[in-house]
């Protein structure tokens, strides 16, 4: 997609979706867009600011019971902007773990350093954020998400499992050398989202259509 002075002059794909079937990419084709997953989690925090339901000088303890002292003042600030100290991650994207296992072995890790004072990219830091934006909201991440930013924008095909997606349109990923990664509807999901290794850190799906709706929606302050 590319676009000059506000106006869309290309819109098409390259490149293949499925290497082994010669299936080719489409402005339509569904992608993993990864740490991309990040930028909604923070716009949907803004957006329950921007409600009054939270502030993001809110301190974990307001949202996470049994918040031990080394990170009791870590802010959602912090976990913002990478902050926090927490570690990048505590297992892999998608090994099964449940809410409450993943918070305690959060709460439980080593911190890199003092809160608030040097950055280091953290995933499980996004995590929290999509639980505080569940707990605050009283509806699922997607759901929030859908209702607050994607559907404004006219993105429907955007989410983990709320779209009714066509299969036929999701690219395979690959690693190096063109090793198969496989599409991210054959990895192991809880039911309808990934587990919380990567619940709002990453794993949205997406397409380049909607992407450019949300760039449009940004610029538009629609």
């Amino acid at each position: 997609m590319v676009e000059i002075n506000g106006k869309k002059i290309i819109e098409k794909g390259y490149g293949f979706s499925n290497i082994a079937q010669s299936s080719k990419n489409t402005s339509s084709t569904l992608f993993d867009i990864g740490s991309l997953t990040k930028q909604f989690t923070a716009a949907a925090i803004l957006k329950l600011e921007m409600q009054g339901k939270l502030s993001t000088d809110d301190y974990l303890t307001t949202y996470f019971d049994k918040v031990p002292s080394d990170k009791a003042m870590i802010t959602i600030h912090d976990l913002l902007r990478h902050q926090s100290g927490l570690q990048s991650v505590v297992g892999g994207d998608y090994d099964p773990i449940s809410q409450s296992k993943f918070i305690d072995t959060v709460m439980n890790s080593k911190l890199r350093f003092k809160p608030g004072t040097q950055f280091y990219y953290s995933n499980i830091g996004y995590s929290l954020l999509a639980m505080i934006i569940e707990k605050v909201s009283g509806q699922s991440y997607e759901t929030y998400l859908y209702e607050n930013l994607w559907k404004p924008a006219g993105m429907e095909m955007t989410g983990y499992s709320r779209p009714v997606f066509d299969k036929t349109k999701f690219a395979v990923g690959y690693g190096r050398d063109n090793q198969v990664w496989g599409k991210p509807t054959d990895k192991p999901w809880d039911k309808t989202a990934p587990y919380w290794h990567l619940i709002g850190n990453g794993g949205l799906l997406s397409t380049i259509e909607d992407l450019y709706k949300w760039h449009k929606a940004l610029l538009e302050d629609t």
